[in-house]
C-alpha cells in the first residue's frame, strides 16, 4: 500500500482524527488539571450533557490510542452524502490508518475508482444498480448498500481482500462529508487567502468540492494543484482549534458526540468489549431487529451520479389507525428537488428508496415508481423498494398503503421507532395515531437527526 501522504490524505485524516484525539485530550486534560475542568464542565452543563455517550467517547479515544504495544489497523470509509447511499453516501476514497502506543504509524488514503479496477467483475450488482447505473458488477465504492453498518463493514472488507488488500482490520469507521461542519460550528466561518469563498458551517463541503471542481479555473490555478485549498483550509482550521479554549474544545468534541449520534460517524469493531461499548449507546449504525412494537426506517440510494442530495428536501408523514380489525398505515414521503437547472452538481433526482417496516407487515400499494415496487425480508423487517424520479425543480409524494401486524392493535399505549438513515439530517416527520376508542387522533410532529422512540420523545 502507498505510504505517500498528499494534501487530501491530510485532511481525510485529520477530519477522521480529530473526534478520537479530542475525546483524548479531554481525557488528559482531566488527569492533569481535574479542578479546572470541572469547573469547566459545570459552566458548560447547560450546552455540553455528559453521560453515557461522553464516557464512551472517552473510552474509544483509549482504546484507539493506548500505549500498550499493540498495533491497530482501522479502515476509513469516506462518505459523500450529497451522493447518498443507504449507507450514508457514495465511498469515493478510503484511508487505511495503523495506531500504535498512542501515534499514528501509518496512514494511506485511495481513491476507491482505481482501487475497484482490481476487483474481478464477478458479483451481481443489487437491484436495480445494474439496470439504472449501467454498472457490470458491485464494487467497494458501492458497498454499503444496506442501512445496517455492520453489514455494510463486512462488504467493504470482503472487496478489500478482492481488490488484494493485505491488511486485516481491527475496525471500519464510515464517516460522512458533513463532519466538516461540526468543527466549523465552533471555529466560525473561514475565508483563505486567495480564495473567493468562504467556508462555512451547513455548505463547507460543496464550496470545497466547487473549489476543486470548477472555482480553480477562473482563478489561473493549475489542475494540478486545485486541491492545495485543502491543505490551506487544513492549516486554518488547525491554527483556530489550537486557539480554542478549554469550554470550546468541549462544545467541539460534543458536536462529534451528535455526529456519532446522527449516524454521520459509523463504528465496527472486532474487539467484542468494544462492540457491546458502541451498541450500548446507538454508535454503530445496526437496524434493530429487536425492537417488537411498531418500526420505520426509510431509506434512498441517489443512483444518479450527481450531488444533488445537497438540494433535496424530505419529509414524512405517517398515518396510523388502530381502530379497525386490522391495523393500517399511510406513510408519504415527500421530495422537493431545489436544484433548477443542470450543472456538474445537479440533475433530476433517481432514487432506489426502500421503506423498512415490522416484519408481519403487508404492503397493499405504492405510488410514483419508475419499475415495479420489489419486496423482501431483510432484519427481521419487510420491505419495499421503489425507483422514484423527481425532475429538477419539481416535487413529487410516494404513498405508502399497509397493513400492520395484528398484534399492535392490542399493544398500549402504542410506540413507534424510526430509525434514521445516515447521512440524512433534520426531516420533519408527522404522525397521527387513531387508537381504539379514541374520538380524536394522538398528533407528533418533530424534527429527526437520530433514531427517535416516540414514547422517550413524548416524556
Amino acid at each position: 500500500m502507498s505510504k505517500k501522504t498528499s494534501t487530501k490524505t491530510l485532511v481525510i485524516f485529520w477530519v477522521i482524527a480529530i473526534p478520537l484525539l479530542f475525546g483524548w485530550y479531554v481525557f488528559l486534560q482531566w488527569k492533569n488539571e481535574p479542578t479546572k475542568m470541572v469547573n469547566v464542565v459545570y459552566n458548560t452543563s447547560k450546552v455540553l450533557p455528559l453521560g453515557d455517550a461522553y464516557n464512551t467517547g472517552l473510552e474509544l479515544a483509549h482504546y484507539i490510542l493506548q500505549k500498550d504495544d499493540v498495533e491497530r489497523t482501522f479502515l476509513i470509509l469516506l462518505q459523500n452524502n450529497m451522493e447518498l447511499r443507504p449507507g450514508g453516501g457514495y465511498i469515493g476514497s478510503f484511508a487505511i490508518v495503523k495506531v500504535k502506543n498512542g501515534e499514528v504509524i501509518d496512514s494511506a488514503v485511495h481513491d476507491t475508482a482505481n482501487f475497484d479496477g482490481r476487483i474481478p467483475d464477478d458479483v451481481e450488482p443489487p437491484f436495480p444498480m445494474e439496470k439504472t447505473m449501467n454498472i457490470p458488477s458491485w464494487k467497494f465504492r458501492d458497498s454499503n448498500w444496506m442501512p445496517d453498518f455492520p453489514t455494510n463493514a463486512r462488504v467493504a472488507e470482503k472487496f478489500y481482500a478482492r481488490g488484494g488488500g493485505e491488511d486485516e482490520f481491527d475496525g471500519v469507521v464510515a464517516v460522512n462529508a458533513t463532519i466538516l461542519d461540526a468543527v466549523l460550528d465552533i471555529t466560525g466561518p473561514i475565508t483563505l487567502s486567495g480564495y473567493p469563498e468562504t467556508f462555512k458551517s451547513g455548505d463547507a463541503i460543496m464550496t470545497l468540492e466547487y473549489q476543486v471542481e470548477q472555482g480553480y479555473k477562473d482563478q489561473d490555478i493549475q489542475k494540478g494543484d486545485r486541491k492545495v485549498v485543502m491543505d490551506d483550509l487544513l492549516t486554518e482550521i488547525t491554527r483556530r482549534v489550537k486557539q480554542l479554549s478549554i469550554r470550546e474544545k468541549l462544545l467541539l468534541v460534543n458536536n462529534f458526540i451528535h455526529s456519532f449520534d446522527s449516524k454521520d460517524i459509523q463504528l465496527y469493531f472486532d474487539d467484542e468489549q468494544m462492540t457491546q461499548l458502541i451498541e450500548a449507546v446507538n454508535w454503530d449504525g445496526t437496524v434493530d431487529e429487536e425492537w417488537s412494537k411498531d418500526y420505520l426506517m426509510v431509506v434512498d440510494a441517489n443512483l444518479a451520479s450527481y450531488k444533488t442530495d445537497h438540494f433535496i428536501e424530505r419529509s414524512i408523514d405517517y398515518d396510523i389507525d388502530l381502530s379497525g380489525n386490522i391495523p393500517q398505515a399511510v406513510l408519504t414521503i415527500h421530495y422537493k428537488n431545489t436544484a433548477t437547472a443542470k450543472d456538474w452538481k445537479t440533475n433530476d433526482y433517481q432514487t432506489y428508496l426502500r421503506v423498512y417496516a415490522p416484519g408481519d407487515t403487508w404492503f397493499t400499494s405504492i405510488n410514483n415508481c419508475v419499475l415495479d415496487p420489489q419486496y423482501g425480508d431483510k432484519y427481521g423487517k419487510k420491505y419495499v423498494g421503489c425507483l422514484v424520479h423527481v425532475p429538477l425543480g419539481t416535487q413529487k409524494d410516494v404513498v405508502v398503503r399497509y397493513n400492520l401486524p395484528l398484534d399492535l392493535k392490542n399493544q398500549y399505549p402504542y410506540d413507534l421507532k424510526i430509525q434514521k438513515q445516515s447521512g440524512v439530517h433534520n426531516v420533519p416527520v408527522q404522525v397521527h395515531v387513531q387508537n381504539p376508542g379514541a374520538q380524536t387522533q394522538s398528533e407528533y410532529s418533530f424534527v429527526m437527526d437520530e433514531d427517535i422512540v416516540l414514547s422517550e420523545l413524548i416524556k
